[in-house]
């Protein structure tokens, strides 16, 4: 702790001093002027209220939807893919997402995710649902660091907030065709209607597909979703919104290639000759509702959700041919009391139910290992409370703080290892915890703020497929320091943002594949004894060189370290050793390069009836180690990633007309190793080319 201190003191100081010196040699700051001579403000809730990018004290990357729609796919990988300190990590269910090297790397019921992933402010442990929720998103967020206090459950890593439009109360009409190589077709469709004076409606739909990128048809598309959500506001101070989704996804599925082929092949899997190599089947339901009533003296919140999880995948991938089957249902309810508005001091509090039923079973075909998970639950409650007091007009001060009780339970857990039968197992594991969170914000000028926050982290233990005694994890916690600086400079031309920042986990939980006590493979989860460090910094900066020409970059640098952490031998009873005890202590956390960042330059040409807008962007990384224990093809070479879109913009507004190319250069990019015989790797997309139509009205 007193090292992460010493760092942040130092960096604070250079930030203070950098934003001190630039706020100086500027004249007064000026308000935002006219759209396309300067750079536009961002409204985010990312502290549950609504403050821009600039005032909001973390470091946050957004996504718009217009970022997300010119790319031509919406998908997760293509969506988070170029964010800074950002990675994705492929199984058999999609993707998990990595933020400053805390994640995941296991689709399994094991283990929770590292990182909070959020539709519509709902938390959602199946982070692979939002993916089928990326049409009519009204911008993404994406919040680095703990964020326990407001956000919750697993928020150690930080949190993916994926935000979808409204209801509002006039006609609308709008759509997205896109169509480029490997087949791909994605479509979306609007439609916005008020029904009476105080009730509107909005009906969105997506179809989404592509052939596989891989030789046996794998890592294909074959999804269809929809949204449906009804706004009512009987009265001024009431706002009652209800709603449902449904999302299916099929095709062939995930797939993976062996490590040792060639660094250009896309040769999937086949394993031990299984045709077809995959059939997926993955639908996904959700109802939710969020009841708002301005009180006066505060505003009253209450969202219950519903979410239902079917997933069935019989396929070849990461060195398995496969069945797996995963139901899960997840109820969710959460009550806050805020602040008005205009209040001086922003103040909330609330509890939070969280309940979740899953059923999980895995056959490993060919192998004749079987894991049996009919019943794991876990029923968790919280109570928060957080706010935020101006002590001077430039100076404010927040605290935070949130009590979490987590029970879980399994029963009727059976494992198999050929004539080896394990079970049936039965437990039950209570953890709790405290988390905190203290911020100090100072406007140097209305347009550059200096910050600094303390926060801590828990993320909850659980079961594992294994005997007794074997058969739990410990919650994960940490200790985060960040500290920053938000500027704009140049009559809001020039955005210099800057933060650096320090984790300390104890108990940090690592996922992989291994040996369990009853002799079969597992899905495992283990914790680092000692202390797990990572220290990092991040910049980025956008400047609006001319109301047609915007330049941006960043850059992440990224140190980190396990502490003391062994993994012990697995010995059967009077019987061999599975596997030894291997010793990571030391060792750089997967998915965690040294240095990643993106840089993109943006230019308008202005025509008789309209814009063409034209963007090229770069996302690079150095060297980074694809799996935790540094096994053999697991250091993954550094790379940089071209994208490229044109987009037409008539001046009618109505429509535009726009092409996209991604993977410009066709690099191969790791983002999972799984550490079978021989390994295998997960990929990004290749080189991937089309044509993006809109409309509006």
């Amino acid at each position: 702790m007193r090292k992460i201190l010493l760092h942040a003191t130092a960096m604070g100081l250079v930030l203070a001093a950098i934003a001190s010196v630039k706020a100086s040699a500027q004249t007064a700051a000026g308000t935002p002027s006219a759209s396309g001579s300067s750079l536009q403000e961002v409204v985010v809730t990312a502290s549950r209220r609504a403050s821009t990018v600039q005032k909001t004290p973390i470091t946050i990357n957004v996504i718009s939807a217009t970022d997300i729609s010119r790319s031509g796919v919406a998908t997760l990988e293509n969506v988070l893919e170029n964010v800074p300190a950002v990675n994705l990590q492929q199984n058999n269910k999609g993707y998990d997402v990595n933020i400053r090297g805390v994640g995941t790397s296991l689709d399994s019921a094991s283990g929770d995710p590292g990182i909070n992933t959020n539709l519509d402010g709902v938390y959602l442990r199946q982070s692979t649902e939002i993916t089928s929720a990326l049409f009519d998103i009204a911008r993404i967020e994406v919040l680095k660091g703990p964020q326990g206090t407001l956000y919750g459950r697993n928020a150690t890593g930080g949190v993916v907030n994926v935000l979808t439009n409204d209801p509002v109360d006039h006609y609308e009409v709008s759509g997205l065709v896109s169509f480029g190589n490997y087949d791909t077709l994605h479509t979306v469709g609007v439609f916005n209607a008020p029904l009476t004076d105080h009730l509107a409606m909005r009906a969105a739909f997506s179809a989404d597909r592509h052939d596989g990128y891989l030789s046996t048809g794998q890592d294909d598309e074959d999804n269809i979703a929809g949204r449906l959500k009804f706004l009512w506001t009987p009265l001024p101070a009431v706002r009652v919104m209800v709603g449902g989704s449904f999302s299916h996804d099929g095709g062939d599925g995930p797939g993976s290639v062996f490590a040792t082929s060639p660094s250009n092949s896309r040769t999937g899997e086949v394993y031990n000759g299984h045709e077809p190599p995959g059939s997926l089947n993955n639908p996904v339901t959700n109802l939710f509702g969020q009841f708002d009533w301005d009180l006066g003296p505060a505003r009253l919140t209450f969202i219950p959700t519903l979410s239902h999880y079917d997933y069935k995948y019989l396929g070849s991938s990461f060195g398995f041919y496969s069945q797996q089957i995963q139901n899960e249902v997840q109820k969710t309810e959460e009550l806050r009391l805020a602040s008005p508005l205009n209040s001086p001091v922003n103040w909330v509090v609330g509890y939070y139910g969280y309940q979740d039923h899953l059923y999980n079973f895995v056959d490993l075909i060919d192998s004749g290992i079987l894991n049996y998970e009919p019943r794991l639950d876990t029923l968790s409650n919280a109570a928060f409370a957080d706010a935020t007091v101006p002590v001077t007009s430039a100076f404010r001060i927040s605290a935070g703080i949130r009590y979490t009780n987590d029970h879980k339970t399994q029963a009727g857990t059976v494992e198999t290892a050929g004539p080896t039968v394990a079970g049936p197992f039965s437990g039950v594991l209570n953890s709790s915890a405290v988390n905190y969170r203290a911020v100090a914000e100072y406007d140097v000028t209305p347009s550059s703020l200096v910050y600094a926050n303390i926060s801590s982290g828990y993320k909850s233990g659980g079961f594992l497929p294994d005997e007794p005694g074997f058969n739990t994890f410990k919650p994960e916690k940490l200790t985060a320091l960040e500290i920053g600086t938000k500027n704009r400079f140049l009559n809001n031309r020039l955005q210099v943002d800057l933060s650096a920042f320090g984790y300390e986990y104890s108990d940090y939980q690592v996922s992989d594949l291994g040996f369990a006590h009853y002799g079969g493979l597992s899905a495992l989860v283990f914790n680092a004894q000692g202390t797990t460090r990572i220290y990092g910094a991040e910049a980025q900066v956008s400047y609006l060189l001319t109301p047609d020409d915007e330049f941006r970059v960043s850059a992440a640098p990224l140190a980190s370290k396990f502490g003391t952490f062994t993994i012990p031998a697995v010995t059967l009873p009077n019987g061999p050793t599975l596997s030894p005890a291997v010793d990571d202590t030391g060792k750089t956390l997967p998915d965690a390069p040294k240095l990643s960042g993106n840089a993109s330059y943006q230019h308008t040409w202005h025509l008789a009836a309209g814009d063409v807008r034209g963007r090229v962007s770069t996302y690079y990384s150095t060297t980074y180690w694809a799996e935790f224990s540094h096994a053999p093809y697991s250091l993954q070479p550094g790379y940089v990633k071209l994208d490229l879109d044109l987009t037409y913009l008539p001046d009618s507004g109505r429509w535009t007309a726009g092409a996209y190319v991604n993977n410009a250069t066709n690099r191969r990019i790791v983002t999972q190793l799984a550490n079978t015989t021989p390994p295998t790797y997960g990929l990004e997309p290749p080189l991937t080319y089309g044509a993006v139509l809109t409309f509006k009205y």
